[in-house]
């Protein structure tokens, strides 16, 4: 944690150079948010084809809808989600 008393906040700190282009951190696919994740998650692919005034890439939150209707499951679903810690 960095920072102190109400002002903590977590994060990383390199304690060494990282080169250019070089990883120093990797997540695998299959835990990423993303829209695309979202878009293939199957029990809300027809919702959000179903939806396209409220997820559609036009509106001007449709994929921020799309995330928050992604994570809101995950979460539903607990530890049957692949996110859950």
């Amino acid at each position: 944690m960095f920072g102190s008393g109400d002002n903590q906040y977590p994060g990383c700190m390199a304690t060494e150079d990282i080169g250019k282009n070089e990883p120093f951190i990797r997540v695998p696919k299959r835990l990423i948010i993303s829209t695309q994740a979202a878009m293939l998650c199957e029990p809300l692919k027809q919702i959000f084809y179903d939806h396209p005034k409220v997820f559609g890439k036009h509106v001007s939150l449709g994929e921020d809808n799309v995330l928050d209707a992604y994570i809101l499951y995950q979460f539903a679903i607990g530890e049957a989600s692949p996110h859950y810690q």
